[in-house]
């Protein structure tokens, strides 16, 4: 999971919107207030450490996490006007060529060395067993601390380490990393929280079903049946099963529980339809349609068609069925065109492109759908070349 990203400056607003992220996240986590507060102390440090170096600072700021493992994030950008740039760099060379003592202002030191893009052959051969894959003494892309101090001899890491429990993001980080990428550097923080064992994720092999509640079970099968050319496939009439009733929530009822259920397939998808009517208990009769903008549960089901428009005709005649814009003007359209730089893969930084980015934006700038929305209220998207997705 992963929180909004908040835009940091040097402001203490900014400040105070990233912890805010930070804690509303971690709640999210279900972490405990103690957990909470180590990793609102983290967060701290990290603007302090980051807003120190720059003085005009442009980043972000954001969490992740994945059950009791948390992550916080930190991009920023060193100046990239001339002026601002040259003052910057010389603000980094005062920084790196001060002597510098404990791991946290190491680790400031090391960032603007980055950021200014210069060359510290004394700092970064000091700091050269943190580095990934570093072949030589020259600058690599990425430094960990984990790493670092796994590499240091015992005389060594016993000096640098000496009132380490002083600094808050060494003292309670598991793993500090620092990367660049051009003018842009990250700063990542790692920490894990031990806890209760986490429940097991579910291990899905596929869909089972869309239910749709109707009032009428023998009218509903050949409505979709008309539809959608779904094909019945086997029904269950007055079925008064105990644990199905329990499982619905119905407890108190369950000796008198009274549903019929029908599946039926529709041909060339995987999809198949449940449809069920309730006896007893009786619900709402009348479907709810919601507007097309209005937040309740799932909102579509969509279908990959190849002949869109003709499917468009038919559904326009269907009786009991409407489109989801009723005006003269709604069509089947075709998606605006879409560029590389509108899609994002959740595995790449926000700046990164490469050829999926490419292919997606092709694919879907030809994409034609229309939407509509069935007697029971359920609505449907029929789509024609969506091939990046689905079966």
């Amino acid at each position: 999971m992963k929180s909004n990203e908040v835009v940091l400056s040097n402001s203490l607003s900014s400040a105070v919107n990233a912890l805010q992220e930070v804690e509303e996240a971690s709640e999210r986590a279900g972490l405990e207030r103690e957990q909470v507060n180590v990793l609102r102390l983290l967060t701290e440090e990290m603007i302090a450490m980051t807003t120190d170096i720059l003085q005009n600072c442009r980043g972000t700021l954001w969490m992740e996490w994945e059950g009791s493992a948390c992550e916080l994030h930190l991009t920023a950008s060193a100046p990239i006007e001339e002026k601002a740039k040259a003052a910057f760099i010389e603000a980094s060379r005062a920084k790196v060529n001060a002597p510098v003592k404990g791991l946290k202002n190491k680790i400031s030191a090391l960032l603007a060395g980055m950021l200014s893009s210069g060359d510290y052959p004394e700092l970064y051969a000091s700091m050269r067993a943190g580095f990934i894959g570093m072949p030589s003494m020259s600058m690599a892309p990425t430094w960990s601390l984990t790493a670092y101090t796994k590499g240091q001899e015992k005389e060594e890491k016993d000096a640098e380490m000496e009132g380490v429990e002083k600094s808050i993001l060494t003292g309670l980080a598991d793993d500090v990393v620092v990367s660049v990428k051009s003018h842009w550097v990250e700063l990542v923080v790692k920490k894990h929280f031990g806890g209760p064992a986490q429940a097991a994720r579910p291990q899905f092999t596929g869909l089972s079903h869309v239910c749709i509640f109707v009032d009428d079970m023998m009218e509903a099968v050949s409505y979709y049946q008309k539809l959608l050319g779904a094909i019945p496939d086997h029904y269950l009439p007055h079925w008064k099963n105990k644990g199905f009733f329990k499982a619905a929530g119905f407890i108190k009822e369950a000796a008198d529980g009274d549903v019929s259920i029908a599946f039926l397939n529709v041909p060339g998808t995987k999809l198949t339809l449940e449809l069920m009517q309730y006896h007893y208990p009786e619900g709402r009769k009348e479907p709810v349609f919601f507007a097309a903008n209005d937040v309740s549960g799932a909102r579509h089901v969509a279908l990959k068609i190849t002949n869109i428009d003709e499917a468009f005709e038919y559904i326009k005649s269907m009786p009991d069925t409407r489109l989801i814009n009723e005006s003269e003007d709604y069509r089947v359209f075709q998606i605006s065109e879409t560029t590389p730089e509108d899609v994002v893969f959740f595995d790449q930084d926000l700046r990164e492109r490469d050829e999926r980015n490419t292919n997606t934006a092709r694919i879907l700038s030809g994409v034609k759908y229309f939407y509509f929305i069935d007697k029971y209220g359920l609505q449907w998207e029929f789509e024609q070349g969506h091939s990046d997705i689905g079966d």
